[in-house]
Formats: structure tokens, sequence, C-alpha cells
């Protein structure tokens, strides 16, 4: 005869099932991450004349800093790199950030921030918090910016709605490469993956807030939150993951009364980041240089 399971039976199996899951993650996760730190790191030895630098930014959160020769370390660009909440790392950047810091003149430090299955959120937020409030108490005075691709993206726009709540200064501007601004999937074949990662990033069974929270989804900040947000610049593709998102954002700025600049091109998901559109690379770059240009 079946006999249901206990209550503390059930925890018991979750929690094996929760810490199988999480190892299994991290099986996965560790070649990933080192393929694509590899090609980073190789990828900035090539084509880069940027110095590197690593940076400690808060207990258990690091950073690694790119200055490119003439760039003005008096202004500062924090950016969060995408990768579903769970991959990556600032090293599979590595060249890209020491393009941005190229083009804009900048200094740029892309911020480690913890990722689940080791953390469940707002570990990654508040590791976004932590950066900012650290590059004004090491550089006071200096133009700070913020800036993000894909999930990434995500975290920076994340990160104004949270320093908006506090009511703390928040940066000079805030730029989104293909940024992924909403959790709640519900519309589009991709939408399992993106379900997945949401469900892993706001802490899997023993979740602590919704996908509907603004600090999960920017989208859903209410308007007398998003009128404090800094300027806003979006790139993204014409047809691509978040494209949507987008547009949403840009509709929510607009009935905010709120600055922003949107521009799609004939690209994929980040494609400044990757090789293989150089036209449409050096233009979002060009644009994002005369963005910030306006509010350093």
């Amino acid at each position: 005869v079946h006999r249901p399971w206990s209550r503390a039976a059930q925890r018991s199996h979750s929690a094996m099932a929760s810490a199988v899951g999480s190892f299994a993650l991290r099986c996965v996760r560790v070649p990933i991450n080192g393929v694509a730190a590899g090609l980073g790191i190789s990828a900035s030895a090539c084509c880069s004349s940027a110095r590197y630098d690593q940076v400690q930014i808060a207990e258990g959160v690091r950073g690694l800093r790119a200055l490119a020769p003439g760039a003005d370390e008096g202004r500062v660009i924090l950016y969060f790199h995408g990768g579903g909440h769970w991959l990556f790392s600032p090293n599979m950047y590595r060249e890209f950030i020491g393009r941005l810091s190229a083009v804009t003149g900048a200094c740029v430090f892309a911020v480690d921030y913890r990722k689940p299955p080791l953390v469940k959120f707002p570990q990654g937020l508040e590791d976004a918090l932590a950066a900012v409030r650290w590059a004004r108490a090491e550089r006071p005075g200096v133009a700070i910016a913020v800036a993000g691709d894909s999930t990434g993206g995500n975290l920076a726009f994340a990160l104004i709605v949270k320093l908006a709540q506090l009511g703390e200064q928040q940066p000079v501007a805030c730029i989104g490469i293909s940024p992924l601004l909403r959790l709640d999937f519900r519309e589009f074949w991709w939408d399992y993956y993106g379900r997945f990662i949401a469900h892993l990033y706001l802490g899997g069974c023993k979740k602590v807030t919704t996908a509907s929270d603004p600090l999960a989804t920017p989208l859903y900040a209410e308007e007398d939150v998003v009128r404090r947000f800094p300027p806003i610049l979006m790139h993204a593709g014409g047809w691509e993951v978040t494209t949507a998102d987008v547009k949403d954002m840009a509709e929510v700025l607009a009935r905010a009364g709120h600055p922003s600049e949107v521009v799609f091109y004939k690209a994929p998901h980040i494609f400044q980041v990757l090789p293989g559109f150089p036209q449409q690379t050096r233009d979002s770059l060009r644009r994002i240089d005369e963005f910030l240009k306006q509010y350093w």
C-alpha cells in the first residue's frame, strides 16, 4: 500500500534534490566559464591595447578594470556582463570592455557579481549596489555610468530601480545592450530557457520574491521611480530575444516623460560583444560614446 511521505521526508527529499541540482549546475558551468574566459583573454591579448587589473570591490566581489591608452580615470563605467544570471565572468568580456574603454575614453570596471546556484536573489543586485557605492567611495567626484548586456542589462536597470527606491544618487547614465528587462516570460519559444534562468535567479524553490518584482522585472517600476532614473540608452537587434523588452521599456519611459535613446539594428543579440557585425558594432559604440559625452 502506497503511503504519502511525511513532511519531514518531503523536506529532506527537496533539500537533496536541490543539492544535486546545484552540484550539476556547477559541473556544467565550470567548463563553459573556463572556455569563455580563455577566449576572452586570448581576444584581448590579440586585439586590445588596454591595461587590465583585478580589483577588490567588496567582500566576495571582485572586478576587472580596463583602461585604454588615453582614457580618463575620472570617467567610470560599471559594466555588468550577461550570461543568464548564472554563467560567465568578466574575463569573457575582457576584449569588449577594453574596446569600450577605448571608444568612450572611460575607465571600465566589469563587476564579477555573484550568481546562482551559489547565491540567490537579491545577492547579485546587492553586489551591483556595493559596486556603485565602492566606485563613489574610491573615486569621489568622478562621473559614473552603468551598463550591461542581456541579463547584465537586467541587473543595471534593477540597480537604478533600487537606487531610486533608496533615494540614493543615480549614475550619470544607464546603457542597456540588448537588456533583458522582464523575467515573467510567457510568449515565445525561448521562454523555456527564460523560465529556467528566472527560477534559478530568484531562488529556485526558496524564492524570496516573484518575477513581477520591479527589481527582477524593471518594466514594472512605478512611474515615480522611473522619473528618478538617469538618462537611458538602449540598443538591440530588430528581432531578437530582448526586442520586445526594449520597446516596452521605451514606452514606460515615454509615459513618465523620461529621456531615452533607443536604436534597433539588423543584428542579433549582444552583437557588439561578438564578432561578425563590424558596421553595426561601430555605429552602436559611436552612439554610446556620443550619448555619454552629454552627461559626463
